[in-house]
């Protein structure tokens, strides 16, 4: 299967959410979604539509943090709830902030760009259940096309095009995705885990901090050598 997408044009979504009701129903997520927790919903702020959902990162920090998500070739994140040791830790390295996960069941809900019915043929669910077009699926290069296609045309800002490395999600807003309520995210990936070991940095600092108090002794010792020398 070829590299798949989901493109949101927001400009046309009315905020029924449809697709949070069908991807309720898809995935059998009555349980959860009572509890607040849903694996898409649509929000209506006063700049536009906020949708969130897992972006299906290109390169996602959940799979780097946990065993229990994995990146396919065709662009889902999937998840094996039984891997999940640590929800929270995962949670928390998610720079879209879009794993649900409830604590009652000790279930996960992401999006997996309804990776079983692609294989058959199928839109997503979301896809299928809009009725005001606004959500399009197909193939990540054909859908990367169609949104540079409508940004241009309508004037459009995208949003998960770039950000984090690029999504499978794409999301087009008329107002700048920030002020939406949409998550300010580096067009760069950013680590799960920071590369230094945090807990030296209280020795690194406190080195530094000798080197240059050393430091500025020693100035202040040759400083008052050579006054003394001039004024012999």
């Amino acid at each position: 299967m070829k590299e798949q997408a989901i493109l949101v044009d927001t400009t046309h979504c009315t905020g029924c959410n449809s697709c949070t009701y069908r991807c309720i129903q898809e995935f059998g997520d009555q349980d959860v979604a009572a509890r607040g927790v849903f694996r898409t919903v649509v929000k209506i702020t006063d700049e536009g539509m906020l949708r969130t959902q897992c972006m299906n990162c290109k390169d996602p920090q959940c799979a780097q943090k946990s065993a229990a998500f994995t990146r396919t070739s065709y662009g889902a994140v999937l998840v094996d709830a039984a891997k999940l040791t640590n929800a929270k830790e995962v949670e928390a390295v998610c720079p879209f902030h879009a794993i649900g996960y409830d604590e009652q069941t000790k279930k996960v809900s992401t999006c997996n760009l309804c990776a079983h019915r692609v294989s058959e043929g199928k839109p997503p669910a979301c896809v299928e259940a809009c009725p005001a077009s606004a959500l399009q699926s197909g193939d990540y290069e054909a859908m990367v096309a169609r949104a540079n296609q409508l940004a241009s045309a309508k004037k459009l800002k995208i949003y998960g095009l770039k950000e984090n490395g690029g999504t499978h999600v794409i999301i087009l807003t008329k107002a700048d995705p920030a002020v939406i309520g949409y998550p300010k995210v580096s067009k760069t990936r950013l680590q799960a885990q920071l590369p230094t070991d945090m807990s030296t940095l209280p020795l690194v600092a406190g080195a530094v901090y000798m080197g240059l108090k050393k430091y500025g002794e020693r100035r202040a010792t040759v400083s008052k050598t050579e006054k003394r020398k001039e004024a012999e």
